[in-house]
């Protein structure tokens, strides 16, 4: 089944953009990650549900919380059931490749002769109504991820420091116009640099102002172009990782979208500079 706003069922469902119920609510949050190895995909889904009377069902073993997993790529499909808020599943990432969805229902495990929820829509009646198994309880919106090796690793990963002999001093540029961006710095300063790197203070450093600004002009460029990077990898990779931590690219900051892509490198200059001068 796909969510479908117009879709009418016979009984009350709990679901976005509907008035079965006034004013309970049902939302799943699904979370991704890659194992190190890079051969595992690791799901977490969670769910919240504010009516009583459901949960009362699923503490009882009569519901469950369900999610569908599938990938039109790889044409795999999964079904994950639990009756706790929070479940976790491993998949071969093989299986797992481009776009995945994730479909989110509370399902009638045991058939429910007598169920009353004060907070239905009136024009059900007063109930109790009766549900049998497969019946769907509440569903939540599907939720659409982008999955790649290259979607797990940083953000900067899409980027390339090289030496450009035309610039002097402390002068750097973007080059945006291959599958990695480059940042384009003098010879003496790409040498200071990557000695820079073997010490933690001086990548968070770097983090929080050379790369946050790449990234910040990287995604500045996919706002203001009319599609002239899109072939470009590092534009793929922008993206998906934008959308995977539901960031919209066209609507949203284009340094709102960096601090979340480089997990708010702030809280790093905290944690390795700031503390240190204390």
């Amino acid at each position: 089944m796909r969510f479908d706003k117009q879709k009418a069922f016979p009984y009350p469902v709990l679901r976005p953009s509907s008035d079965d119920y006034k004013s309970s609510e049902f939302q799943a949050t699904a979370v991704f990650e890659i194992d190190k190895d890079a051969t595992d995909v690791g799901l977490e889904v969670s769910y919240a549900l504010s009516s009583e009377e459901i949960r009362n069902e699923i503490s009882k073993g009569n519901a469950e919380y369900v999610s569908i997993i599938s990938c039109r790529d790889t044409y795999f499909r999964s079904v994950i059931a639990t009756r706790e808020q929070k479940q976790k599943a491993i998949f071969k990432i093989g299986s797992l490749r481009g776009e995945v969805r994730i479909e989110p229902y509370i399902v009638v495990r045991k058939d429910i002769s007598s169920f009353i929820s004060t907070d239905m829509n009136s024009e059900f009646g007063h109930g109790p109504f009766s549900f049998s198994v497969g019946d769907i309880l509440a569903q939540d919106e599907v939720q659409v991820f982008y999955i790649d090796r290259d979607f797990f690793k940083p953000v900067t990963s899409v980027f390339d420091l090289v030496k450009k002999d035309t610039l002097e001093g402390a002068e750097w540029t973007l080059g945006f116009d291959q599958d990695h961006i480059n940042i384009e710095v003098s010879a003496t300063m790409k040498e200071k640099i990557d000695n820079a790197r073997n010490n933690q203070k001086n990548k968070v450093i770097l983090l929080n102002s050379v790369y946050f600004a790449a990234v910040m002009q990287a995604i500045q460029k996919l706002k203001d172009s009319s599609g002239e990077y899109e072939h470009y990898k590092w534009a793929g990779v922008i993206r998906s990782q934008a959308h995977n931590n539901g960031c919209n690219i066209e609507t949203e900051d284009a340094y709102l979208i960096a601090e979340r892509l480089l997990q708010y490198p702030l809280s790093l200059l905290e944690t390795y500079i700031f503390r240190g001068s204390e």
